[in-house]
């Protein structure tokens, strides 16, 4: 039997109760036809009415209870006044989500919106950027991919890659009680392989029985921190990609990026040393995100929409990274896991780090022309909407152009920065 199928006979209060029932009725069709030998037929008809009564009160208290679950009711009660500020914050938060997904069409037909575009069209987009009726399909698709239930605490965590991931794993590995040398190496591929073995993908049926009962959450991130993080541990280093991946990123994605992009860079830019290693630029990668349909991307720069879909499933808490720590004690207060799970961000950014951050931004953003800023902020556009995030910090940096290209680029010493340290970015 698959884990899978043992999740489902072991958990699945739905068939606890038939089962119970089976034997109850099984047990009074007995004393039934003993009694039917016996007894008076006054006293036979007083135990089935016995029965009957029992069996109404029960169908009652299970109905109230299915009704319960259903509404998500007393899933989330604030323990304190700062508790109850909060929630109104994951309220407001959810509102906001709720808006854009209206905007863009999420609970419409196409040809409303399309109509509704007819009449006030968006603003033009860059080449290469999916317009909204195009974005359409893809507000429209559910997946439970990304889901890890947590049964035993009720909880449902939607993991957005490069979102406080690693973070939630060791934690959902801890409320799995693994031992801590069972655990891979952070950077190795089989950790977030490990965590799925552990908490096997459940069926949709399985996956809309706990959705009730559970506390749903998600992590956002600023999307251009999330495509920062991504290519400084995926593409910046060959030798770190080989190392923990095999060189798996290179062969997929940072080969062909250099093999399409490479040749214009270092004609416009001869002697510049970023179009001289092995791997691709940042410039490069973005340019292959700019050009690629958002729906081909690989998770870990897939935007969040698409990876935890806000449309269709209803979060609970929409933990953020600029307030996780608060966001995430409020989950484990919820759940009684507070001094249970220590949870913290791990490579979480201190002291200097965070400035060595701040400059990886600048160096990184300034190889980029203001428009090639403008149309990655287009192509992430839902999720800029959707979670309340703006390009301000970032397109300060970029270089005027006269095209997508940009036409000056200058490298900074700290392109050679450790990528041990500026991976503390966190994964």
């Amino acid at each position: 039997m698959s884990k899978e199928g043992e999740s489902s006979s072991k958990g699945s209060p739905e068939q606890s109760q038939r089962s119970l029932w089976t034997t109850w009725t099984f047990l009074a069709l007995s004393v039934w036809k003993k009694l039917s030998k016996r007894s008076q037929p006054a006293v036979m008809i007083g135990v089935v009415m016995i029965y009957l009564c029992v069996m109404s009160l029960q169908l009652v208290d299970d109905s109230k209870n299915r009704r319960s679950a259903a509404r998500g009711q007393a899933k989330i009660i604030p323990k304190s006044p700062d508790e109850s500020i909060l929630l109104a914050e994951f309220n407001r938060r959810k509102k906001i989500i709720k808006d854009t997904c209206e905007k863009f069409g999420a609970y419409t037909t196409r040809d409303k919106l399309l109509a509704k575009l007819k009449l006030k069209p968006g603003p033009e987009l860059y080449p290469g950027v999916e317009k909204d009726d195009q974005l359409w399909s893809t507000l429209k698709r559910t997946s439970h991919h990304q889901f890890f239930v947590q049964k035993e605490h009720g909880l449902m965590w939607c993991k957005v890659p490069k979102a406080a991931s690693t973070s939630w794993l060791h934690a959902y590995l801890t409320m799995a009680h693994v031992p801590q040398y069972e655990i891979p190496e952070d950077n190795g591929m089989g950790l977030h392989a490990f965590l799925r073995e552990k908490y096997p993908l459940l069926s949709k049926n399985l996956n809309k029985q706990f959705m009730p009962v559970s506390l749903k959450f998600l992590v956002v991130r600023h999307p251009f921190e999330r495509v920062i993080s991504a290519y400084m541990d995926k593409l910046e280093d060959y030798t770190r990609d080989l190392k923990y991946r095999g060189g798996y990123y290179y062969a997929m994605y940072g080969a062909d990026i250099v093999a399409k992009f490479r040749q214009k860079y270092q004609e416009k830019f001869p002697k510049n040393p970023l179009f001289m290693k092995k791997e691709p630029s940042f410039v490069e990668f973005v340019e292959f995100l700019i050009e690629t349909p958002v729906s081909k991307y690989d998770e870990h720069w897939k935007p969040q929409f698409l990876l935890c879909p806000p449309c269709h499933f209803k979060f609970d808490v929409i933990v953020k990274m600029e307030t996780f720590e608060r966001d995430t004690n409020f989950i484990l207060s919820q759940r009684n896991l507070d001094g249970v799970v220590s949870l913290t961000k791990k490579h979480s950014s201190v002291g200097g780090k965070k400035k060595k951050e701040a400059n990886l931004v600048q160096t990184l953003f300034s190889q980029l022309s203001k428009n090639m800023v403008q149309a990655l902020y287009e192509k992430y556009r839902i999720d800029f909407q959707m979670f309340e995030y703006d390009i301000s910090d970032y397109v300060k940096y970029a270089s005027e152009s006269e095209g997508l290209m940009p036409d000056v680029i200058e490298v900074s010493a700290v392109q050679n920065e450790s990528v041990e340290e500026v991976t503390s970015v966190e994964s």
